[in-house]
């Protein structure tokens, strides 16, 4: 005989629960045998699927340590704590359960996750333990990997093929004005990885940091990669100094979180520098872009200003007025007249108030 079978299946984000309904239409002979479905392929193809979207997890970096030194794209991992407090029913007189008949159930869980240092101004904070990648603030530094590790980290990838030019030609500088060909290098974890800039038009990305070699998303479309290095070129020539103009006087010195806009300019350590047009000079005012500041140690720093700020000559002492400064003489009106407060219309202030 033939049972017509209607299933519910109801899923649990965690998968714990799995409903299933049967309904029997009434003209079948009563039988003294109940049905029986076995649900346990149902739950397996459930939990694949609910699953599928996950990475396996992976193994744990080394512990972040507060004050330790991190640059752009090192790893590490750190560990948060989450603490569950649930109430639930429960029968009176037993152990927990109060008068009502609930109980508080807490429930403390540990998880570990990788995290990697950004690859952008905002990398000088990840050494700082107030960005810790675990803290309140470790976004801005750090970037959490999707699933949670555990054990110890796979060694890293193998060192690409090493590229035909020997050392490593200069580093990669996002401000600057590359030419087409212009070959620069850019730090890896334990090596370095050499990018050559496109033809024309493509080229004029090159100094853009959005399009920075081998980090963001677009950088295929103005560099190519042509392999590892180590080590430096020798230079094939002297090198070329460019004398710098006698600026005079010193503009006012660079502040930390001032307003900065194009052809703004300021001065630090002897040096004038000056806003450059939109939109490079929408990074003048942010963090990482002071004026003559590297962002990083050794090989991998990164000199981000130059992408906001140009030299335009060197300076000692300060700005002299152009002209003399007027003053006007104010008359005495007397008694005060009433104090200025916001009004809508139509008890806004007119001509002559």
């Amino acid at each position: 005989r033939r049972i017509k079978t209607y299933a519910l299946i109801s899923i649990h984000c965690r998968l714990r629960v799995i409903h299933l309904r049967t309904k029997q239409p009434t003209n079948l002979r009563p039988t003294n045998q109940s049905p029986m479905f076995k649900v346990k392929s149902i739950a397996l193809a459930a939990a694949l699927a609910g699953n599928a979207g996950y990475a396996a997890a992976a193994g744990c970096y080394p512990a972040y340590v507060a004050g330790g030194s991190y640059a752009s794209g090192d790893w590490v991992s750190a560990t948060t704590t989450k603490t569950e407090i649930e109430r639930e029913s429960c029968t009176v007189g037993t152990t927990g359960c109060s008068s009502s008949g609930f109980k508080t159930v807490t429930t403390t869980t540990t998880e570990t996750y990788n995290y990697q240092c950004v690859d952008n101004p905002n990398s000088a904070f990840c050494s700082n333990g107030s960005y810790a990648p675990n803290g309140n603030n470790g976004s801005i530094a750090w970037i959490k990997q999707g699933a949670k590790c555990s054990g110890t980290a796979t060694a890293p990838a193998p060192v690409p093929a090493e590229w035909s030019g020997g050392g490593c030609p200069k580093p990669y500088v996002a401000g600057t004005d590359y030419s087409a060909g212009a070959v620069v290098s850019v730090a890896k974890s334990g090596y370095s990885m050499v990018y050559q800039c496109l033809e024309e038009p493509n080229n004029q990305f090159c100094g853009l940091s959005s399009y920075a070699p081998g980090t963001d998303l677009y950088w295929e479309n103005a560099w190519t990669s042509l392999g590892s290095c180590d080590g430096s070129i020798s230079p094939t020539k002297a090198p070329v100094f460019t004398a710098l103009d006698d600026a005079g006087g010193c503009p006012g010195e660079f502040k930390e979180g001032g307003e900065y806009e194009e052809g703004d300019k300021v001065s630090k350590d002897g040096l004038v520098y000056e806003c450059k047009a939109w939109p490079s000079g929408q990074h003048c005012s942010q963090i990482g872009y002071e004026p003559g500041m590297s962002v990083g140690e050794g090989s991998n720093a990164v000199e981000y200003w130059k992408e906001a700020w140009a030299i335009t000559g060197y300076c000692s002492g300060t700005l002299t007025p152009t002209a003399a400064p007027s003053f006007v003489t104010l008359g005495d009106l007397g008694g005060c007249p009433e104090e200025w407060s916001p009004k809508m219309p139509p008890e806004g202030y007119e001509e002559g108030d």
